[in-house]
């Protein structure tokens, strides 16, 4: 059998232990936790640093990516210009729409070449000039008219350089066959 005086020592010598390891954690580990702490807080705001840093060049590039896409997007415009207006300047085109959504981007394309753009009642044919018919398909009304020489179907508004150049190509094709038709009649 234990005596009860084995129980007491190990009972002093548990809280003698406990009372040094909080002694000893309480004033020496807290250095080394502290410094871990800062260490990784100082890793992380130089990472913050760059990482913001970075962004803002990004930025920064693309605003002058921007700027330079626009410019360009200018030149493309002033060489459609050159290219079309020779041939187009003074043509009349009409515009039947039938989808919703606004036409502004075709009008001005259109006008930049110095082409007269005017809207088109429903029904009625135009005597001359071209007619432009924003839709997914011919309409009921002009099925059976003939001259559909001078109708371009346009199903989707040109939303990019190369389109808004095929669509002046279009144009400027079916004018000259139209001119062509007239000369010969």
């Amino acid at each position: 059998m234990i005596h009860f005086r084995y129980h007491l020592i190990s009972l002093a010598a548990v809280f003698i232990a406990l009372g040094v390891g909080i002694l000893l954690g309480g004033t020496a580990g807290h250095n080394w936790f502290s410094w871990g702490e800062k260490e990784v807080l100082a890793n992380m705001s130089a990472k913050y640093d760059r990482a913001l840093k970075s962004n803002q060049e990004l930025k920064q590039q693309m605003n002058r990516l921007h700027v330079e896409v626009e410019r360009n997007k200018e030149e493309v415009v002033h060489l459609m210009a050159l290219r079309y207006a020779h041939e187009l300047k003074g043509s009349k085109v009409f515009i039947w729409q039938e989808k919703e959504g606004s036409l502004e981007r075709i009008t001005r394309l259109l006008q930049s070449v110095g082409v007269e753009v005017a809207a088109l009642q429903e029904e009625s044919f135009p005597p001359d000039g071209l007619l432009l018919i924003y839709a997914d398909k011919h309409p009921e009304w002009l099925i059976g008219r003939g001259n559909n020489n001078r109708v371009l179907l346009v199903k989707q508004e040109p939303d990019s350089v190369a389109k808004q150049w095929a669509l002046l190509e279009n144009v400027q094709k079916l004018l000259a066959e139209t001119r062509g038709v007239r000369e010969k009649g």
